[in-house]
């Protein structure tokens, strides 16, 4: 099978914890990850610089974006809801969502 093709509806449950999980998005468009790459924070000189409210404003974009269900409730949740988290909570979202949206970077080899 070739490299081009298109974005697949397909979702996958990502585990929080013992009873906690997230489903998001396996696949997103080029469309899609444009967007989510215009809104990554810039980095300042040195590597230096992202500030808390930088980061803060693309997990929230990253999470509209992804998550499509999760164990708290039924449905597509809102940024509101997810704003509703508890910081520890957030936390442990974000970082999860965060290595799942690693994984649908292109690698050094299909960025060539």
């Amino acid at each position: 099978m070739g490299v081009l093709r298109k974005a697949t509806d397909e979702v996958k449950t990502i585990a929080l914890d013992e009873t906690d999980y997230i489903v998001v998005r396996a696949d997103i468009t080029k469309r899609e990850f444009n967007a989510l790459a215009g809104s990554m924070p810039a980095v300042g000189e040195g590597g230096t610089g992202l500030s808390v409210a930088d980061a803060a404003g693309f997990q929230r974009v990253l999470f509209d974006t992804l998550v499509v269900g999760w164990s708290l409730s039924e449905g597509k949740p809102t940024i509101e809801d997810y704003e509703s988290l508890s910081a520890e909570g957030g936390l442990v979202l974000d970082t999860k969502l965060a290595e799942h949206f690693e994984s649908l970077l292109p690698s050094s080899a299909e960025g060539k």
